[in-house]
């Protein structure tokens, strides 16, 4: 195995998002590639990647710069230099899109069951939160006799319910997501039916019901 690092930096994978790559200083944190997904890699044309064409192959064993040149190409003696026809983004989306289904195959029943009853529990914790911000905020005006707390208190009670609300809408997105998840076990969707079934739950934009979305947008465009 081995790891791409400039001496100072390496090459690490992103924990939230399986394929896409990232600097860090810390070498326990670097991503340990074969020695084709290294050079596949390298290789890559995108500018996003441009960065690691400057970093070298070290063997994980040996702690040594690695002898293998990381524009290989094919079995015959023929080396490629930065400038390459081939889009190697196409690699990424291929993987990525792998990644996806076998994340999905992965996950049996037991574990989607497991996963539903942790965001359940955390979306009534985020209930129970944004229940007592509202009580926190009766409590305030009865002691005060009516009295509305001061802006700068309101704007940080706002941002409060706001960072609270955004996760609850998260859970809740994700608490479908699983759904659709369990049934496609189930009953053997195919990969179609499951993006066609996830895009059905997906949060839609929000259609105000009442003059007050009018006014509020109002406020908040002002």
């Amino acid at each position: 195995m081995f790891i791409l690092t400039d001496g100072k930096n390496y090459v690490m994978e992103n924990p939230m998002k399986s394929g896409e790559y990232m600097i860090t200083t810390s070498s326990s944190m670097a991503k340990e590639f074969t020695y084709k997904q290294a050079r596949s890699l390298v290789q890559n044309s995108r500018k996003k990647y441009s960065w690691i064409k400057k970093y070298n192959l070290i063997d994980v064993d040996t702690g040594q710069k690695s002898d293998k040149s990381l524009y290989y190409r094919g079995n015959a003696d023929i080396y490629i230099g930065d400038k390459n026809n081939f889009d190697y983004a196409l690699l990424d989306k291929i993987e990525s899109e792998a990644n996806s289904i076998l994340g999905l195959v992965g996950w049996d029943d037991n574990q989607l069951i497991t996963y539903k009853n942790l965001l359940n529990t955390e979306l009534s914790k985020c209930d129970s939160a944004e229940s007592d911000i509202n009580h926190a905020l009766e409590k305030y005006k009865k002691i005060h006799n009516g009295k509305k707390p001061q802006a700068h208190k309101v704007a940080k009670i706002g941002y409060l319910l706001d960072d609270i609300r955004d996760k609850h809408k998260r859970i809740k997105q994700c608490i479908r997501y699983v759904q659709v998840m369990q049934d496609a076990i189930v009953k053997g969707y195919n990969i179609e039916k499951i993006k066609l079934e996830l895009s059905k739950v997906t949060s839609d934009d929000y259609k105000g019901r009442t003059e007050y979305w009018k006014m509020a947008n109002d406020i908040l465009e002002d």
